[in-house]
């Protein structure tokens, strides 16, 4: 664990780039932390933000928030992390209200993950959503080696309305499924 220094002045090292202002500390542990902030700017966000290591103010992890934003927990249109919450998240834990990306990927529109689930489509080994592919799938039409949906497309049942549904949805399956 990192001692929290909190209260104390912190001798930052301060580089400043043609991208970048580079702010950085290494604790005497010899653990570091260093946050990476672009000088580009959508509005009031910085156009890239990256936080690595425990903030030398907190203790704590900095949350990578920006347009772009890399972190162990980041906000962002593409954030990337452990935990992401954003349009197109990418993570362990993806929340987003766009494409999900990540091992849980939940979002208000299309999840791709081992576990996926979104409203309208969702790809992976657990997939919930209206239109759904993977190994156990739920929703109205499925692609799956077990699924429960209306119309289905399995090893033991294959209604070719779950077929050609998909086949319209991604003209190049027409080319992968023959059916």
């Amino acid at each position: 664990m990192v001692e929290n220094i909190q209260n104390q002045p912190v001798d930052w090292k301060i580089t400043e780039t043609g991208f970048f202002t580079v702010k950085s500390f290494v604790y005497p542990t010899g653990l570091s932390y260093t946050e990476y902030t672009s000088h580009a700017r959508v509005g009031s966000w910085p156009l890239v933000h990256i936080t690595l290591g425990r903030s030398p103010e907190t203790g704590r992890r900095k949350i990578a928030k920006g347009v772009i934003a890399i972190g162990r927990i980041a906000f962002g249109v593409l954030p990337i992390g452990q935990l992401a919450l954003g349009l197109f998240p990418i993570g362990q834990l993806a929340l987003g209200l766009g494409i999900a990306l990540g091992q849980g990927a939940f979002s208000l529109c299309s999840a791709i993950g081992q576990v996926a689930v979104a409203p309208l489509f969702a790809a992976g080994q657990i997939a919930v959503a209206y239109a759904a592919i993977g190994q156990l799938c739920l929703g109205d039409y499925c692609i799956a080696q077990a699924a429960i949906g209306v119309h289905i497309w399995t090893m033991k049942v294959k209604d070719p309305a779950a077929l050609e549904f998909f086949r319209n949805l991604f003209p190049f399956l027409k080319q992968i499924v023959s059916g």
